[in-house]
């Protein structure tokens, strides 16, 4: 093998190792579009199934461990980030202290969700209810996966971080190609499949983490207070965050019957292709940034969002050309009916995720707090609307709320960015130097 020969095949493997913040966050892009199609196929297998009904009652069932995880590890995985990146040294007590109040936090989750399921489920029969209400135990594989993950980034290995955020959905697709070899699929089998996927997620997982963070008890009080410090004025913005996320369903569940929900939920499901960047943004975009001067950080933001918005606005363009087809094929011809539906939902995704970048700024600069206090203003609104337009217009007003909700958070933090933060207005389209920026960056 000649010198250029070599040279090329090591900037290959360069970039699929993710060794560097741009090649890092291509590779996370690619998993994620891996994701976001093993997520299409296992909604197509449930909403083809289960129909609209089945579907819907999966969805109010499924709901409640991911929610509540990501209660509890709000504003812990970005100190865990923080305090990895500045001090790559503590790695055994940070992981040690961030499981111990990752599940501490999750046992607390647990027994909130428990009180809290017979009132948001009055609609649903007991032993629906029931069901429900056992599956809530999954929430602590859903933190420890969070506070893996989010460990991976800051130790820079961004391959476990991807393979972490991965394997649930692998194994979740597995588990439902079994059970339809095996027997009926149905809203029970189907919810089991989910939920088995994601602790043999975090029991594959395991090894590897302890072999990288050698998470130990040694030194750990100290740890524990000051991630506790970091995530308690960061925890606003992910308490708010998660509420943000899942704030349509938290109003729909009790509200619209099963059959209604079911097409919503496809919808939504279907919508979220467009955000399949944005793990990545949450974990190695703030790795990247939280190591950086302020200069520098502003300027990979203002870099990102370029690429992001002109990326987004051809990806809506295109789903609202071909999204009618692409649910009365996928998911049968009665799911055809969330045409408008997703169509809405297409544009508060792609907001979400231009808000996200703006919010990692923030964060790497040491300011979770103004983030906090933004997203909940934000949540507020968000809510209002939703108890305004759903009682009206149902899964459609959902959508909607949700869109003005996310057009104003991101207004908002731009606002913020620019009194708070300093610098001029960020530029949001792309030019020829950022281009050719660009394709020099990936050739390294």
């Amino acid at each position: 093998m000649n010198t250029l020969s070599a040279s090329r095949l090591g900037r290959l493997i360069a970039v699929l190792r993710g060794d560097k913040p741009l090649p890092a966050m291509l590779r996370s892009a690619g998993t994620q579009a891996l994701i976001v199609l093993m997520n299409m196929l296992t909604g197509i297998i449930t909403a083809r199934l289960l129909g609209p009904e089945g579907r819907g009652i999966y969805a109010a069932v499924t709901l409640w461990p991911p929610l509540f995880g990501m209660l509890a590890t709000a504003g812990l995985g970005s100190a865990v980030i923080f305090r990895l990146r500045r001090y790559p040294d503590a790695h055994g007590p940070v992981a040690g202290a961030a499981l111990l109040l990752g599940l501490g936090y999750a046992l607390g989750m647990i027994v909130i969700g428990a009180l809290l399921l017979p009132w948001f489920m009055a609609q649903y029969w007991a032993t629906t209810l029931l069901f429900a209400q056992v599956c809530l135990v999954t929430v602590a594989f859903n933190a420890t996966q969070i506070v893996m993950k989010q460990t991976f980034a800051g130790l820079g290995q961004y391959w476990y971080c991807n393979l972490t955020h991965l394997l649930p959905q692998l194994f979740h697709l597995l588990l439902l190609l079994a059970v339809m070899v095996v027997t009926l699929m149905t809203p029970a089998y189907a919810v089991i499949a989910l939920f088995s996927a994601s602790a043999l997620a975090v029991l594959a997982m395991l090894p590897r983490f302890i072999r990288a963070a050698r998470p130990r008890l040694a030194g750990v009080t100290g740890e524990m207070r000051a991630l506790s410090s970091y995530s308690m004025r960061a925890a606003p913005t992910g308490l708010v965050s998660a509420l943000l996320l899942f704030s349509d369903r938290l109003v729909l569940i009790p509200l619209l019957p099963a059959r209604e929900l079911g097409f919503y939920a496809v919808a939504f499901s279907f919508s979220r292709v467009i955000q399949f960047v944005q793990p990545a943004l949450q974990s190695i975009f703030l790795s990247h940034m939280a190591a950086q001067e302020a200069g520098v950080a502003r300027r990979i933001h203002d870099e990102a969002s370029r690429v992001l918005i002109a990326c987004l606005v051809l990806g809506c363009a295109a789903l609202w050309l071909l999204g009618e087809w692409l649910l009365s094929f996928a998911y049968g011809a009665e799911f055809a009916a969330a045409n408008t539906i997703f169509r809405v939902l297409i544009v508060e995704a792609s907001l979400s995720v231009l808000s996200q970048v703006t919010v990692q700024l923030f964060l790497s600069r040491d300011r979770p707090g103004l983030v906090s206090a933004i997203q909940a203003a934000m949540l507020l609104v968000s809510f209002a609307l939703l108890l305004t337009l759903v009682p009206m217009y149902g899964g459609l007003g959902a959508a909607v709320a949700l869109a003005i909700a996310g057009a104003l958070r991101w207004i908002v933090l731009l606002v913020a960015m620019r009194r708070v933060l300093g610098g001029p207005w960020p530029r949001l389209w792309l030019n020829g130097a950022d281009l050719r920026d660009l394709t020099r960056r990936v050739k390294r």
